[in-house]
Parts: structure tokens; sequence; C-alpha cells
């Protein structure tokens, strides 16, 4: 199969109009993460859609100065020596990419957060393309003000 080669004459209503006439526009155009936040009595809930994602590609940090730092990093750029995952496709069959668009996702997001959260009790987990985290409010005890990492389960 071949590419073709676009002919650039009018811009046509959608795709030329916004992505050959103005490349500045295109090239800012990107995607970031569907992101819920959800306040209870006891808790807030912080919900961030990432289908395809897996807990791996994930990294929350909470700071001294009460953000917490969610970010998401992967790469599936690669020479072609991998296998594409289909049933019939070899393992060592080499790949040539006539046109690869997503080949490398990065994402952060920064929330200050109240001081009412109980930064010792914070949870996050990954379920079917959707990264919950948890984050309690606290009694009024003190709380400690370090840099943690929050694992995902």
């Amino acid at each position: 199969m071949m590419p073709v080669k676009k002919i650039n004459r009018l811009p046509g209503v959608f795709g030329d109009l916004f992505y050959d006439q103005w490349p500045e526009l295109y090239a800012k155009r990107g995607t970031a993460p569907q992101i819920n936040v959800i306040e209870t009595d006891k808790k807030f809930k912080i919900q961030i859609a990432a289908p395809g994602m897996t807990k791996d590609d994930f990294k929350i940090e909470l700071n001294g100065d009460n953000q917490l730092i969610v970010c998401l990093e992967r790469d599936e750029s690669a020479d072609g020596k991998e296998c594409c995952g289909e049933s019939d496709c070899a393992k060592d069959e080499k790949h040539h990419y006539l046109r690869r668009e997503f080949s490398y996702t990065s994402f952060r997001q920064i929330f200050n957060l109240p001081d009412s959260v109980d930064r010792d009790k914070i949870v996050a987990k990954m379920k079917h393309g959707v990264l919950s985290i948890k984050l309690p409010k606290r009694d009024g005890a003190e709380h400690t003000t370090e840099m943690k990492q929050i694992a995902i389960e």
C-alpha cells in the first residue's frame, strides 16, 4: 500500500481548513484525559479517564506544598521490531509503519489540595482505564509536609 499524496486545492469543510491551512493550530492540537473531582463529607475523589493506559504508566506524588502531581508518560515509539500483538502476527516479524500517530503520550496535572486532606491515607487504584484517587479528609490532627510517592493498586 502506497501512501497517498494529498493535493491541496481549496480547503475542505473539516479536514484541510484546520490542518493544512493553519499548521500552528494543528501542532497545538492534543488531548488530555477527562477528569472528575468529587467531594463528599468524608473525602475527595479524583477520577482520571485514561483508556489503554496501565498503572505503570502513571506516577503520583504529593509534595510539601500540599500539591498532588499526577503524571502520565507512555512511549510506544519503537524501531519496528516489536510485535503488534495481533493473533496472526509472528513474534519475530518486522513491522513497518506506513503511518503512525500514537507513539508518545505525556500528561501532567497538579491539584492544589486543601489542608483538610489526610496525606497519610491517600489511595490510588486503576480499574478499566480509570485512575481513581481517594483523598480522605482528616479529623483536625496535624499532618506532615514531606514529599511522598503514592502507590497505585
